[in-house]
């Protein structure tokens, strides 16, 4: 038996109190592991505050625009190290589900179906893949069902980052992981540390995700069947699923400290797709239920 263990950390933003919003698209992981038999987390001290962007790539396998999408999510992470965490949510039925003889292939090209029922719950209230894709939000900033501020155009999220991008932080965001090989069990912990005043109902989700997914691709009108996927939504861990776990409802004060805990066992596949650990991330984000805006995120590889 092989166990890993390690962290990272960051930090967030803040606000002010509302009453709470409905989910009006639950969803229950039914894999919750046993958090009991997990070892006790460690954690730094933070020395530095961060705040970190969560970059949500909406995209499907038959989308010929969409891998123009994922290299310019990697050209801002390139210019912003540290900064930005990708999420690429397969979703919506007219680019990302299987598609056997699409531009003449035949088995087993598409034939996966890498959507998730988080990134469906995802795609479904924020309206991404009816609204056309490539799309992405930012943090989910300007959420509004009605103008779809929220979501930006693939060709215009370089210059969209540049507004958001030195936003401070008003908390510290930390990871700590303990990986069993044999049992491919995930015992998480995630502790946040407030720095500044105020109120807010806020709400915590831990997603997995993978990357190094080879697959079959439409790029621009060419047929790849070698493309990889990067930052690949496979599930999430959280035991409410996608809207995540209750977090704090009231007054917010720095030094304010939270530790959760969590546990999951990763499956051999999903919907018949290979999920390698070797290659997966533990994306965690606060999330403000009045507007669903993300005011920290942090992610951790399962494998250094």
């Amino acid at each position: 038996m092989k166990k890993i263990f390690f962290l990272s950390f960051i930090s967030t933003i803040v606000f002010t109190s509302c009453d709470f919003v409905n989910n009006p698209y639950p969803e229950i992981n039914a894999n919750l592991g046993d958090t009991a038999s997990c070892p006790t987390p460690s954690f730094p001290i933070v020395t530095s505050h961060v705040k970190k962007i969560l970059l949500e790539d909406y995209t499907g396998h038959t989308c010929g625009n969409c891998p123009r999408a994922a290299k310019k999510l990697h050209e801002i992470d390139s210019t912003y190290p540290g900064k930005i965490v990708g999420l690429a949510v397969h979703a919506g039925s007219t680019f990302a589900a299987p598609a056997v003889g699409y531009g003449g292939t035949t088995s087993p090209a598409f034939i996966e179906d890498f959507r998730t029922p988080a990134g469906d719950l995802y795609d479904a209230f924020f309206g991404v893949s009816d609204f056309g894709l490539p799309h992405g939000m930012f943090s989910r900033k300007e959420y509004n069902a009605v103008t779809q501020t929220h979501l930006i155009y693939d060709l215009n999220w370089s210059t969209y980052i540049t507004g958001i991008i030195s936003e401070p932080s008003v908390v510290d965001l930390q990871i700590a992981v303990d990986y069993d090989n044999a049992s491919r069990k995930i015992c998480v912990a995630v502790k946040d540390s407030f720095l500044t005043t105020w109120s807010d109902t806020l709400k915590l989700v831990v997603l997995l995700v993978q990357d190094s997914v080879v697959a079959y691709q439409d790029v621009l009108g060419v047929i790849k069947p070698d493309y990889v996927n990067r930052h690949m939504l496979r599930d999430a861990i959280t035991p409410s699923g996608a809207w995540g776990e209750s977090l704090i409802s009231g007054a917010i004060t720095p030094s304010l400290t939270h530790i959760k805990k969590f546990a999951y066992t990763i499956p051999p596949t999903y919907k018949g797709v290979a999920c390698d650990p070797l290659h997966c991330h533990l994306v965690a984000f606060i999330y403000k239920v009045r507007t669903y805006e993300v005011i920290q995120v942090e992610d951790v590889k399962l494998f250094p």
